[in-house]
């Protein structure tokens, strides 16, 4: 068994925006979650653009 395809660099994405967004509620900003996950999709973008990957490294084999 493995994980969907774009399941890791999706949950790295909302894990990004969630901190994003409270880190800023913290200085007295509130971002809307939309933009929040824009920055998020943002940073995995930039990451994979400087040739990370984003990927599951674990693959469960059912036998």
């Amino acid at each position: 068994m493995s994980r969907p395809l774009g399941a890791v660099p999706d949950a790295v994405a909302a894990v990004v925006a969630a901190t994003v967004q409270r880190e800023l509620l913290a200085l007295g900003v509130d971002l809307p979650e939309r933009v929040a996950l824009v920055v998020g999709a943002a940073a995995v973008a930039d990451v994979r653009r400087d040739g990370w990957h984003i990927s599951s490294p674990i693959t469960v084999d059912p036998c």
